[in-house]
């Protein structure tokens, strides 16, 4: 709080001369003396207040009271469901993060039930398998399948319903007046169906037979049948116990309910007299009602001589049951196989199959190039008279239908090989010229094809001219340096090509194919690469004039120069600028008029 009051002078010292306070000022200083102290408290309370820290160990000391007041003043439900989804979710994220800590708090309690439970299980397992092994290779045993089978009911019912002298299955412990369940307890392997309906039920039987037949309040319904079940009653003042039985009890087990019922009676007098719907007090009655579920057999009796024409009956109708399995199993096989060889059939679409009176229908579509189905039976080992098909047309476009399609429509020589590969027909090989017009005009309109790939197909014309053409391109013509005439000796050689282009133009007017003959001159690096284009343009002219002498046509000749552009050889020796100073030749094939 600000300071307010007058600061006094020291004494002795003259005091300035100044105006006396006002009336504010005096009342304020009036204040701070009067309620100085108490706002100062005030100050710390809040500020212990607005700590976090102080506030949770000030709680934290007297939380432990604070829920045992609540419990003591009856607030233990509002507090147990106030805290049980803390403490789930501490228990969850414990088990979480480490389940041992929770596994060890349970250990002790674990273990027994666990042991406990299994013991039970393994009892009730072993019996089941020892009633089962003794009675199933039995005359009796089968004759018991048999029952099992006409009535519907399972084997091990059947088996129960004639070795069982009698088993309790339920016992009920209802309280009279109100007829709420007390306690309820069932048997191993029984169905139960909700406990409370079912004393309901037995209640409202019990008003019934006492209003309908006038009846005293002492006399009461003492036991009822339902189909193969036998219900006992016993009555106490407060309390009823039903045993539900299966079979025929003996008169000393009513005994036994009576003595459990008058022990229940004297233990929870009190809480029977003063019921009002929780069944809490009476938790520990189940253990008292367990020692009343009890069973007996039937004895046994010594086994008897098996006849030997039953065991021969039996053995036979063991053995033609065992044969019509094998023999039905294999047919399933077989049809099986059948089926998986169809299916994976290029071109065949099965939609559905079926078996009817001995017959199979199988339904889908199929390629009209696909295999016939009844053949692919027959390679099966299955009569085609045994099955019907209802196969409708379609375009397949798998890849071995489709190479079939355009083996069927193209027809291609014996020198051609077509595949297919997705879409792509690619062929191989060599043909005439007219086929080749054929596959690129037709091949692209077949179901399932998208282009053609004929960069691996040769033309069969051009193939038989290419002897012819090899020797007319090995020909180089020389020319001495600088100059448009052919060296000494090389008219020889060009005697020899002119010789070779009159037998490939007479080859290629047999064959109706179209062929140039392209003249290109040559000259070394030497020189300015002008002179030297032009040189090599009239080299090539030269050769040109000397075979149109010699009766080759003016429009098979295309000479031109390529100076030093176009070399032979190196350059790095005088034989390879030699070679550079010359004329070659090469022969072009141009595709003929396409046949229709």
């Amino acid at each position: 709080m600000p300071e307010q009051a007058q600061r006094r002078a020291p004494l002795g010292q003259p005091q300035p001369q100044e105006n006396p306070p006002d009336d504010k000022h005096a009342l304020e200083e009036l204040r701070h003396l009067i309620v100085g102290p108490e706002q100062k408290e005030i100050a710390e309370i809040q500020e212990r207040l607005e700590d976090r820290e102080q506030r949770a160990e000030d709680v934290g000391s007297v939380v432990a009271e604070a829920i045992q007041k609540r419990r003591e003043h009856g607030g233990d439900r509002a507090l147990s469901e106030a805290l049980a989804p803390t403490i789930q979710e501490t228990l969850r994220e414990s088990v979480r993060k480490d389940p041992h800590v929770l596994a060890d708090a349970l250990f002790p309690v674990m273990g027994p039930a666990i042991r406990k439970s299994i013991t039970e299980a393994l009892r009730a397992m072993l019996e089941s398998f020892n009633q089962a092994l003794e009675h199933s290779l039995s005359i009796r045993g089968l004759q018991w399948r048999l029952e099992a089978l006409r009535t519907g009911k399972s084997f091990g019912e059947i088996v129960l319903m004639h070795s069982l002298l009698y088993r309790v299955e339920q016992v009920f412990l209802i309280h009279r007046k109100t007829g709420l369940v007390l306690g309820h307890v069932v048997a191993q392997s029984v169905s139960t169906q909700d406990p409370s309906m079912v004393a309901g039920m037995l209640s409202a039987i019990q008003q019934f037979v006492a209003d309908s037949f006038d009846a005293r309040s002492d006399e009461t319904l003492d036991s009822l049948n339902v189909g193969g079940l036998e219900v006992f009653v016993e009555q106490s003042p407060d309390a009823v116990i039903a045993a539900v039985i299966r079979g025929h009890a003996p008169s000393d087990y009513r005994l036994s309910m009576k003595e459990a019922l008058e022990e229940i009676q004297q233990q929870y007098a009190a809480a029977l007299e003063n019921f009002e719907g929780d069944a809490g007090p009476f938790l520990t009655v189940d253990d008292r009602l367990g020692r009343l579920l009890t069973a007996q057999l039937k004895d046994k009796q010594e086994a008897r001589k098996k006849p030997v024409a039953a065991i021969v009956a039996v053995s036979v109708i063991a053995l033609l049951a065992i044969g019509w399995l094998g023999y039905s199993s294999y047919l399933l096989f077989e049809w099986s196989r059948f089926l998986h060889a169809v299916r994976g059939q290029p071109g065949i679409v099965v939609l559905s199959y079926a078996k009817q009176n001995g017959r199979y229908h199988i339904q889908g579509f199929k390629d009209p190039l696909a295999e016939d189905p009844a053949k692919l039976l027959a390679k099966e080992g299955i009569d085609p008279q045994n099955a019907e098909f209802d196969l409708a047309p379609f375009y397949s476009l798998d890849d071995a239908i489709v190479l079939k399609r355009a083996q069927v429509m193209l027809h291609p020589p014996a020198s051609v090989k077509l595949t297919e590969r997705d879409g792509q027909l690619i062929a191989e090989g060599s043909a005439e010229p007219k086929w080749i017009a054929r596959i690129e005009e037709r091949g692209p309109w077949i179901a399932g094809v998208h282009g053609v790939d004929i960069s691996h197909l040769q033309n069969s014309d051009w193939v038989q001219m290419e002897p012819l053409k090899r020797l007319i391109e090995s020909q180089v013509l020389l020319f001495p340096l600088g100059r448009a005439e052919l060296e000494p000796g090389q008219e020889i050689k060009l005697a020899e090509a002119e010789k070779n282009i009159h037998g490939l133009l007479a080859q290629a007017g047999t064959l109706n194919e179209q062929v140039s003959l392209e003249l290109i001159g040559h000259t070394d690096s030497t020189g300015i690469e002008a002179s030297n284009l032009a040189l090599s343009a009239e080299r090539a002219a030269r050769i040109r004039a000397a075979l149109l002498r010699g009766g080759v046509s003016q429009a098979t000749l295309r000479p031109r120069g390529v100076g030093a552009s176009q070399p032979l050889r190196t350059e790095d020796s005088e034989e390879g600028r030699r070679l550079n100073r010359s004329v070659t030749l090469k022969v072009v094939f141009s595709p003929s008029t396409p046949y229709n």
